[in-house]
């Protein structure tokens, strides 16, 4: 079975170990012909390698949170402004607003619920 690897190590280091690990085990498995070794080894390689790729995806997605939230907008906004003056560009200060960039809906496209309760009443009616 592969030892479970340290959280706090990183990333390469665990992936490594794993990897050394696992050909070895694997190597012994293929020299004495034992299948059955040979599929718990990659089963486990397996488990162990999704557990540090969720522990990967989590570490993105915190410090990906913490840094946008950390920061002012005025700030990011003011700094901006100053890059854009330093190379002569126009800016227009401050990030795009979600309504922004909503997609537009046609009215056609829109059911009126007083037109719907009277399509269903008519089709009630008819059978």
């Amino acid at each position: 079975m592969i030892p479970p690897l340290q959280a706090n190590s990183t990333t390469m280091g665990n992936t490594e170990k794993l990897m050394k690990f696992t050909s070895k085990t694997l190597e012994s498995s293929l020299t004495t012909g034992n299948l059955q070794k040979m599929s718990e080894t990659m089963d486990s390689f397996e488990k162990q390698f999704v557990n540090m790729e969720v522990q990967a995806e989590f570490m993105e997605s915190s410090m990906a949170g913490s840094t946008s939230l950390s920061t002012p907008e005025g700030e990011v906004n003011s700094l901006m402004q100053q890059v854009g003056d330093d190379y002569g560009l126009e800016v227009s200060v401050g990030l795009p607003q979600p309504a922004a960039h909503a997609v537009p809906t046609k009215e056609a496209d829109k059911v009126d619920e007083d037109d719907l309760s009277r399509r269903l009443a008519e089709l009630k009616a008819r059978g």
